[in-house]
């Protein structure tokens, strides 16, 4: 009888450790709204991402996060129209598959761009601080024209 109380007790000894010790679960989805294709980048204990805006202004939603469950939107890489190349697009044009980057104290946002005649093709936008201000786009490869 002495064995049964010391088993019982141990099992719920072991459950209520095992409810405070255990990884607790979070509502999904973490990052709610329009937010396709994300692309994150750790830089020491800060996580940065980016998504795509497609052919809406401003583009390329900027988010902050400390530990990948709370994300705080801290602006746009794309909020100015010098550098944002939405010239032409439509439905289905506009900013696709950002990537973003961090290497020797600066950012990159690297994109894709379909925008219609005129400013298509790939480009990549640098900053010093992910808040902004970001670069004009430099575009990348040989089919892309300055929509200026």
């Amino acid at each position: 009888m002495r064995l049964k109380r010391v088993v019982i007790a141990l099992l719920f000894l072991l459950m209520f450790t095992g409810n405070i010790f255990c990884q607790t679960t979070f509502k999904n989805p973490i990052l709610t709204g329009m937010n396709p294709d994300p692309s994150i980048c750790r830089v020491g204990d800060d996580f940065y991402l980016v998504t795509s805006t497609f052919e809406y202004f401003p583009g390329l939603p900027i988010y902050h996060s400390k530990d990948l469950v709370h994300w705080k939107m801290i602006g746009y890489v794309l909020s100015r129209a010098s550098n944002n190349p939405l010239t032409g697009a439509h439905s289905s044009g506009g900013q696709y598959a950002p990537a973003i980057r961090y290497h020797d104290s600066t950012f990159y946002v690297t994109c894709t761009n379909y925008g219609g005649q005129g400013s298509q093709g790939a480009f990549y936008v640098t900053a010093k601080n992910p808040t902004g201000p970001w670069s004009d786009p430099h575009w990348v490869n040989n089919w892309a024209v300055d929509p200026a």
